[in-house]
């Protein structure tokens, strides 16, 4: 998977800018501020159609303008595909999907044609976050090769919302129906047997390959890191009924909570180094080899899983990590197409096949990219994307 044209209009600080990237390592490099992990930014929208750094799609809409797109053409598997995402915040429909040129009637349908894997400063807290940020890895992963669990989360998502809904009102004293109760426990019952299973995979295959690039990084075998899915029903019990039980025996606590505290949505991937809590144990050096690993199994499970490589998105992590995970991170990317944001090119040293950007912003805010070195050359698509004002 390759991308040939990136394409921005009125996103984030950038009011119009294509670029035709490297297929292999891509340097954008500029002072802090000027614009250079809206880049990324916009390859992540085009992957899961949302950002990596805010919920808010209104947020990435350049001050001024109604709407922004953004947009890739890419070679997959020989064959050449566009994928376009249009943010309306004032419309209705906020969100437009194009797939080579159609549109896309749900969300779900964009999933799967750019696979991404995003590593950026804040990943280097899987280890030491709560379990939101360690589902937030498992779910992005599972989204982008599963289109049924895409769904499932989504579907789970809206009748937990409306659950939580109703057991806030209970706590104002009205009291709930319990018919609709028993059908939004039984929705978020039925996604579960859908996403348990998948979970339970994922971590497996992950954590296999995690552990062994732990030992290679840090050099002491000795040393056994391990990712172990923290799931929400016994390995042995029904999914369906099991979760449905569990929901109905909480209400009452949950509506003293006003939220709903059992579920797929509470779970976790539990990181232990020799059998050690490493939330608990582990030094800055440990957890950093915890969290490159982890980031490394998610690239090879996407290679394992699809037959082919992701395009690897890394905002200014360079300057995180010491000479020797470093390296290894740079031997990994070989045969990958990367994005790498830094503020000093010499960070890169040891990279080939590269092709650097300097990004830098003008006296109005607008940000602009300057092609400072162009690599070895490369053929130029035929042709560029349509016009993304679609």
């Amino acid at each position: 998977m390759v991308i040939e044209t990136l394409k921005l209009r009125d996103f984030r600080n950038y009011g119009e800018i294509e670029l035709h990237p490297h297929p292999g390592v891509n340097i954008l490099f500029g002072q802090n501020g000027s614009g250079k992990t809206n880049l990324l930014e916009a390859i992540h929208y085009c992957a899961l159609g949302r950002s990596h750094r805010t919920s808010q799609d209104r947020e990435v809409v350049r001050k001024g303008a109604e709407a922004a797109a953004v947009g890739v053409q890419m070679r997959k598997n020989g064959v050449r595909m566009d994928v376009q995402v249009k943010l309306t915040p004032s419309d209705a429909r906020k969100k437009t999907i194009f797939v080579d040129r159609k549109r896309a009637s749900r969300l779900s349908d964009l999933m799967g044609h750019v696979r991404c894997v995003i590593f950026s400063p804040e990943d280097l807290m899987l280890v030491k976050e709560g379990p939101s940020v360690r589902r937030r890895y498992l779910d992005m992963m599972l989204s982008q090769m599963s289109t049924g669990y895409f769904t499932a989360l989504q579907q789970y998502q809206k009748a937990l919302d409306q659950r939580n809904a109703m057991l806030r009102e209970g706590k104002k004293g009205e009291k709930p129906d319990a018919s609709l109760l028993d059908a939004f426990e039984e929705a978020m019952a039925l996604q579960a047997e859908i996403i348990v299973p998948l979970r339970r995979r994922m971590v497996a295959r992950a954590a296999e390959f995690a552990q062994s690039r732990y030992a290679s990084i840090s050099g002491r075998e000795y040393e056994q890191f391990a990712m172990t899915y923290a799931c929400s029903v016994p390995d042995q019990a029904d999914v369906v009924s099991y979760t449905r039980q569990a929901l109905r025996k909480s209400r009452q606590d949950d509506m003293f909570r006003s939220g709903t505290s059992v579920g797929v949505h509470r779970e976790d991937i539990a990181l232990t180094l020799n059998g050690r809590d490493m939330k608990v144990f582990a030094s800055q050096g440990q957890i950093r080899t915890a969290a490159l690993s982890m980031k490394l199994a998610q690239l090879h499970v996407f290679r394992m899983e699809t037959g082919d490589a992701p395009i690897l998105l890394l905002d200014d992590v360079m300057s995180e990590l010491d000479m020797t995970r470093r390296t290894h991170l740079l031997q990994e990317i070989n045969g990958l197409q990367t994005f790498i944001t830094c503020t000093d090119e010499s960070d890169l040293e040891g990279c080939s096949e590269q092709r650097s950007y300097q990004v830098f912003m003008d006296r109005e805010g607008f940000a602009h990219v300057h092609e400072k070195s162009a690599g070895e050359t490369v053929e130029q698509p035929p042709e560029n994307l349509d016009d993304l004002d679609i």
